[in-house]
């Protein structure tokens, strides 16, 4: 995996280690944890990585058989849970090897190094799961009397497997480059995925009581299973949608919906409101002179650094090529320009290897709230289209004035 030996040295122990304690633990824990031993935990095994397999294909046709190099692995999450509840714990590295290996198999794309990763954070987390379902329920059955002691177990058992797993994949996406973990990072930050997350695992969890209780009646719940996916895969799919894959920031299109929107918002409470458009300077020279491939790597590193100097609530999108748009609610002139200076200052500072780096020019236009009808001028506010225009053209006067500069205007 060459590819993992050129990340971070942290990231490289992380992971390392992570993948280490996958294989150790589940062996050593195996006579502790968990249920014990029977004759039919193979048939249950198998019984969990067919119901992955059918899972992942149910997926497949959801997204039209397409594979996408990032896409979360909830489906594998879902059947590692339901394995920590209803096997002795060893079974967890058959179990998520066989799952990993079909729907990497099948299409979930991402390097090998990632994926190994991410299969020995679920083995980890399905290792914590079953340690506190079987501290909750002892020596007795997940579906012993009314089942209440088994759904404790089980809500336990989601959090404790989902604590690991946040812990784990936070570990990989900021110790790791930042623009090799766009995707990731973004997905972290969105609390749908940890909502669909808890659902997926909760199925499991279901999963698992019916298993123990009555196999035949998991056929009824295939319909569940399928609702289950398309609730999985709606959220990734739609900022997928949305977002640059280059880059990680949004395309222009959902960026004019949503600030469109902010805008909106900031004229009712009289608030001011900015556009500001980077062009990183004399891009088509550097791809010629460093080529195409540092080319995409000054783009993606440009993109966080422009990201991270924003607020939240702060709309970043990429324009086109090597232009960036962002919509700054509730920042007037003064406090657009200044953020525009350290967009500047920070890509200029920004480190890039094997080349001379790069500088960026940065134009702001400002709405003030006089210029809302709502605030009793009766001029109308401007469109956003309008503003992004008005930007556009300070970023020209910053390029007339000499590149890696800065100038804002109010919107005209």
């Amino acid at each position: 995996m060459p590819a993992f030996l050129i990340t971070p040295v942290a990231c490289q122990l992380w992971v390392g280690s992570a993948v280490v304690a996958a294989l150790v633990l589940p062996v050593a824990l195996d006579h502790r944890v968990g249920e014990g031993h029977t004759a039919h935990e193979p048939w249950t095994a198998l019984a969990i990585v067919a119901a992955s397999v059918v899972n992942v294909e149910i997926g497949r046709v959801l997204e039209g058989g397409a594979a996408f190099s990032q896409r979360p692995h909830k489906a594998l999450s879902t059947w590692a849970f339901a394995c920590a509840i209803v096997l002795s714990v060893g079974w967890l590295l058959p179990v998520v090897a066989c799952c990993y290996a079909h729907a990497r198999w099948r299409g979930l794309r991402v390097p090998l190094w990632k994926w190994v990763g991410s299969a020995a954070y679920v083995v980890l987390a399905g290792v914590a799961a079953a340690g506190v379902v079987h501290t909750v329920l002892g020596e007795e059955s997940l579906t012993r009397g009314n089942g209440l002691c088994g759904m404790v177990a089980v809500l336990a058992g989601t959090a404790a497997f989902l604590a690991v797993q946040t812990v784990m994949f936070h570990g990989s996406a900021y110790l790791n480059e930042a623009g090799d973990e766009t995707w990731l990072r973004r997905t972290l930050r969105q609390p749908t995925f940890y909502l669909t997350e808890v659902g997926v695992l909760l199925v499991g969890g279901l999963t698992a009581a019916v298993w123990i209780a009555a196999p035949w009646f998991l056929v009824l719940l295939l319909p569940v299973f399928v609702l289950a996916q398309r609730a999985a895969l709606h959220e990734p799919l739609r900022q997928r949608a949305e977002h640059d894959d280059k880059t990680g920031l949004l395309r222009f299109e959902a960026w004019d919906r949503q600030a469109r929107t902010a805008a909106a918002r900031c004229s009712r409470h009289g608030r001011p409101w900015s556009v500001l458009f980077a062009d990183l300077d004399h891009f088509k020279l550097f791809n010629d002179t460093w080529g195409h491939l540092a080319g995409d790597l000054a783009l993606e590193a440009a993109a966080a650094v422009i990201r991270d100097e924003l607020r939240d609530g702060d709309l970043v999108a990429r324009f086109g090529g090597e232009e960036f748009c962002v919509f700054l609610p509730g920042t007037g002139l003064a406090d657009g320009r200044a953020l525009a200076e350290r967009v500047r200052a920070a890509v200029a500072a920004t480190d890039l290897p094997g080349t001379q780096g790069l500088t960026v020019s940065v134009g702001v236009a400002t709405v003030e709230p006089g210029c809302d009808s709502s605030s009793g001028a009766g001029t109308g506010a401007p469109d956003l289209a309008d503003v992004v225009r008005s930007a556009d053209r300070a970023l020209y006067a910053a390029k007339e004035g000499g590149r890696d500069t800065t100038r804002a205007h109010l919107a005209h």
